[in-house]
């Protein structure tokens, strides 16, 4: 497939080469995404238009595929790859871009098909024409599923371009209601999340206390702070609700900001040239990663944690900002270029507490090698669950695709490798917490259940006591909608003395 130059071109043509590349050769389409901008000139209007073009096709290509089909009565692997990328991003901009003409789009998709095959253009500018004059959608996928008598599960794959498989898994767990508020809500295009950090570079100064001055530093990307308090919690979901507010309860005032080191972005292009982001003082983190370090792992000063598949290291930064820099945290990945990425955001943020390890923490024994003992040494550790992560999928549109069936079972079985492997490093009295990024009951409490079966009475979930004065336990499935964040599950265990 040709390859565009997407040093001077327009904004169309570089998103059509990510997606040539991402279809073709099955790239991280983050990295491609990155790549590309990196090395074009275009404005900073045309990196978000880039962005939000590639990022919406792969979203939603299920949907886009069942409608090019149709309407041009072809199976879209008869279609030229080029030619159908160009196809799908016309829907994406006719279904989702609403400020874009629709004679622009069927215009520039003429003028890209040409340039790839000249006889394709008639083809495109037929099919967009007839794509440009539905109306609603919703209504057209709908009616042409029922002409085809699409079972149920077909119809949510393709009206949420989830993979049948993973419709049928939720439904299963989740119900039909709930399976279609966790796909609406991946299907959004994501907020961005910021954490301000309290120590390294940064003083303890009034401005801790305002976090909307410190946002204000940023020059090129618009933040805000996050403004939520104890009683916005209180209107959520009733089992997340009564898990985050008992672990929440005793760290926060009435009216205090549940996030207070947080802030949100429109869009995270262009983070890493922000001063306050080169000199440490402000760092990517989602808010549910946030929430697990600040509320459930609960890291005190002069503590000592480990931290596995720690990279980039958004947990452990935060962990050490909350043990005001003090005590030891041994930050432990398997990948060398992860651990590359770890130590530079370590030393960007200007952490002293923090060391890094090279091991798969998975595999019985993996801080044997590791200078002085460890056995029972730590007060807590952080397990990142290895998971499917489609609780990302809002960010990462690409990993609803690349799994399958056998992945829930593999993982799930790493999983209980990676804890069981992590416990002879805790001592006894010390709290594990258990956080992945997926919305997966085989990976998440079914795992949980597992290792806990397979220590006898040794481990236990942790509780505390909610406003009612009842012991809740802390564990609970994150969904996106909560926090309009990633979905994810976590669970704090504790080695029984």
């Amino acid at each position: 497939m040709r390859k565009v130059n997407t040093k001077k071109t327009n904004p169309r043509a570089t998103a059509l080469d990510i997606l040539n590349r991402y279809f073709e050769k099955g790239c991280s389409l983050k990295e491609l995404i990155s790549e590309s901008l990196e090395r074009s000139d275009h404005s900073s209007l045309d990196r978000r238009f880039i962005f939000n073009i590639a990022k919406g096709t792969v979203r939603h290509v299920l949907r886009f595929d069942f409608i090019i089909s149709n309407i041009s009565n072809r199976k879209t692997s008869e279609i030229d790859p080029g030619i159908l990328n160009i196809l799908r991003m016309g829907v994406y901009q006719f279904h989702f871009m609403d400020r874009v003409p629709a004679y622009s789009i069927v215009d520039e998709s003429v003028k890209l098909a040409k340039d790839i095959k000249g006889a394709a253009g008639g083809f495109v500018n037929a099919v967009m024409r007839r794509i440009s004059e539905i109306n609603d959608p919703d209504s057209y996928l709908k009616a042409m599923l029922r002409r085809q008598r699409a079972g149920d599960t077909k119809v949510l794959s393709v009206m949420h371009s989830f993979p049948e498989w993973i419709i049928k898994y939720w439904t299963e767990y989740f119900g039909k209601e709930k399976t279609i508020r966790i796909c609406t809500w991946l299907n959004q295009i994501p907020g961005f999340y910021i954490r301000i950090n309290t120590g390294g570079y940064l003083e303890q100064t009034e401005d801790m206390a305002d976090p909307a001055r410190i946002l204000k530093g940023l020059k090129n990307i618009k933040a805000k702070p996050i403004a939520i308090d104890i009683d916005d919690v209180s209107r959520l979901d009733g089992d997340f609700r009564r898990v985050f507010e008992a672990a929440a309860l005793k760290h926060l005032k009435k009216g205090q900001p549940v996030f207070g080191e947080a802030g949100s972005l429109a869009s995270a292009i262009g983070i890493d040239k922000e001063k306050l982001y080169k000199d440490g003082i402000i760092s990517v983190q989602d808010l549910s990663s946030q929430m697990a370090v600040k509320y459930f792992l609960e890291p005190r000063p002069q503590e000592k944690i480990l931290d596995c598949c720690a990279a980039p290291g958004g947990k452990a930064l935060f962990a050490s900002d909350l043990m005001k820099n003090s005590g030891h945290i041994l930050a432990v990945d398997k990948s060398p270029g992860k651990i590359k990425i770890l130590s530079e955001n370590i030393k960007r943020s200007g952490t002293k507490n923090i060391s890094t390890f090279l091991a798969d923490s998975s595999i019985t024994g993996f801080l044997d090698r590791a200078e002085g003992d460890y056995l029972n040494y730590f007060d807590a550790v952080m397990v990142d669950g290895p998971c499917s992560a489609l609780g990302t999928a809002a960010k990462n549109p690409e990993v609803k695709y690349r799994r399958d069936p056998d992945d829930i079972d593999r993982l799930s079985d790493l999983t209980i490798e990676m804890i069981s492997a992590c416990d002879p490093y805790l001592k006894k009295g010390g709290r594990m917490l258990f956080y992945t990024c997926t919305i997966s009951p085989v990976e998440n409490g079914r795992a949980i259940r597992r290792f806990l079966g397979s220590t006898g009475d040794r481990y236990e979930i942790a509780e505390n006591i909610d406003t009612a004065g009842n012991a809740v336990k802390m564990e609970m499935e994150i969904m996106p909608y909560y926090l309009q964040s990633e979905g994810g599950y976590l669970c704090v265990l504790i080695k029984k003395n």
